[in-house]
């Protein structure tokens, strides 16, 4: 076989693989019919040809990078927000340490540059690491470029304004924002 009809046997292979994973996918889950074509045709690409977050079992965005996505617990139910948010929101970086997890409630969903991390090394012994698991709640919202660093809990219907530094705990019905962040108000939710 000579390299034209190898190189053409290969594409014919991605080609195949991509159309059974993407129909296979949308009948399986219809959430991600609100994901553009190109960002699921890339997600695939980078996941399963270039190896790019490839331990992952759900789809990330390409500019994504998801370490200890075994480590991730997500609700029994009303998750399909949160798979959106992880297939369409790019720049984020999921760390996520061994012996620690990421717990995300129902409905959560949000935007690029996200940074969420469970694990911080000792400020004077930078070999030391410290590891404490993260919770947010259900039906909030997280802004672009925000960071929420180890041992968070965010209670349910939480907003965290854009470019916030999220260091402490914070209890449902709230909105935060600021570096580090703080409580901005209470919201009524009925």
């Amino acid at each position: 076989m000579n390299l034209k009809s190898k190189i053409r046997n290969k594409l014919y292979l991605i080609k195949t693989n991509f159309i059974n994973f993407i129909v296979l996918r949308i009948l399986k889950k219809p959430f991600l019919k609100s994901i553009p074509f190109s960002i699921l045709f890339l997600n695939f690409i980078f996941k399963f040809i270039f190896r790019l977050n490839a331990n992952s079992k759900f789809l990330v965005h390409f500019t994504s990078k998801i370490q200890g996505s075994e480590n991730i617990i997500l609700p029994n139910k009303n998750f399909d927000s949160i798979l959106r948010s992880f297939a369409s929101s790019g720049g984020c970086y999921y760390a996520i340490f061994s012996g620690s997890t990421l717990k995300i409630g129902e409905n959560t969903i949000w935007s690029t540059n996200v940074c969420i991390q469970t694990g911080n090394h000792d400020l004077l012994n930078r070999n030391k690491l410290h590891i404490n698991s993260v919770e947010i709640g259900n039906n909030c919202w997280i802004g672009s470029g925000a960071v929420i660093l180890a041992g968070v809990i965010l209670g349910d219907n939480v907003t965290v304004g854009a470019n916030s530094t999220v260091t402490k705990s914070f209890p449902s019905n709230c909105v935060i924002g600021g570096s580090p962040a703080r409580l901005i108000k209470y919201i009524n939710v009925n």
